[in-house]
Parts: C-alpha cells; structure tokens; sequence
C-alpha cells in the first residue's frame, strides 16, 4: 500500500493505482493538459471509498510506502485506464505547419 498526498489530501491505495497515477500526472504535466479521474482508497477506518482528482501540470503528488493492516482498495480497471491515457499521451502527434515552413523541403529532388 502506498501513502499519497496531494493538495493537503492524504489517502492510502494499492501500489500500482499510485504508481499509474503519478505516470499519468507525469505525462500530464508534459502535455500541458489536465484531467479528472476517480481513484479508489482506503479511509482512515479501513473502508473502501474513492478520491476525485484534477491531476494536470501544476500536480505535485508525493507517493511513499506504508504498513496498513487494511487490503488494498480493488482497481484494476482504474490501473488499465491510468496506463491506457499515459500510453496514448506519449504517442507522437502530428503538426501543423506553415507554407514558409512547407516550402524548406525540396520535394522535387529525388532521394
């Protein structure tokens, strides 16, 4: 279990769901794009429960382990959507270009 803290929050959660979402923050941050997701933890009484967080640039999480004698929150449809956005956000993308730009390649010279 993992120790997460963020905007004056601290929760506890599974390793991977801390793990997938600084990645994703991470890429995020990187991106200059924000989003909202729904994380599940653990509260202060051992029950499950869930955080909603807008993670983007300006995130600063800090993630460390703890002992807890409660079981980690179930998540591992969140971990598949955490790391799904990270890979999507790391794929390359297409830009646009100016004319001026266009026209500093040679098209016509053979290669």
């Amino acid at each position: 279990m993992k120790s997460v803290s963020y905007a004056g929050l601290t929760f506890q959660t599974a390793d991977a769901i801390a793990d997938a979402l600084l990645q994703l923050a991470a890429a995020l941050g990187q991106n200059e794009r924000a989003e909202t997701v729904d994380i599940p933890v653990i509260d202060d009484s051992g029950r499950p429960t869930s955080v909603q967080l807008v993670i983007g640039p300006a995130s600063q999480f800090i993630s460390r382990p703890v002992e807890s004698p409660f079981d980690d929150p179930q998540g591992e449809e969140i971990i598949d959507y955490l790391q799904r956005r990270t890979r999507l956000l790391d794929l390359p993308r297409a830009a646009a270009m100016s004319v001026s730009e266009f026209d500093r390649f040679d098209l016509d010279t053979p290669s």
